[in-house]
């Protein structure tokens, strides 16, 4: 019914990370910065120094937290795929179909609990930490406002 097909890069990593698994710790890390930085400026001198040590806590938090979470990504696929990154094959049928190298996984259209858009990607979310990636530009099969209808429909 449905065929996409891509190559995970680095632009379409980072792009995941940003803006669906890494955006909410980013947005905590930037909130415990910015709390600690007023309470640094508005405390006496006794907890000054600890509010800020928690600000800057969470701002390295916020920065470094995505960084980890792109190599981790890579390096995953990586390794289980001989070192190599390999083209990422997702079919929509009966069930949802991903081939990865040689990694073959086998989803239900039940087990979708939310459906997101990025600029690059539709996001079918399973979890908070996994996904299936559906990239906009990939359609060998169909095309992205078919597949939107037909998504939409499954999971209601």
């Amino acid at each position: 019914m449905f065929e996409n097909e891509y190559t995970m890069n680095r632009d379409l990593t980072k792009e995941y990370v940003f803006k669906i698994i890494g955006k909410r710790i980013m947005i905590i890390g930037l909130t415990i910065f910015i709390v600690g930085i007023i309470l640094f400026l508005s405390l006496d001198d006794g907890m000054r120094y600890v509010m800020l040590t928690c600000s800057f806590i969470g701002l390295f938090c916020a920065i470094v937290t995505p960084i980890t979470m792109i190599n981790n990504l890579e390096n995953a696929s990586k390794r289980l795929n001989n070192g190599k990154i390999e083209k990422t094959k997702v079919a929509f049928k009966d069930n949802i179909t991903m081939d990865e190298g040689k990694v073959h996984l086998e989803f239900e259209y039940s087990q979708i609990k939310q459906i997101l858009e990025t600029n690059l990607f539709i996001v079918l979310k399973l979890g908070d930490n996994s996904a299936i990636l559906v990239y906009k530009d990939g359609f060998t099969k169909g095309n992205k406002e078919e597949f939107s209808k037909f998504i939409s429909s499954k999971i209601r």
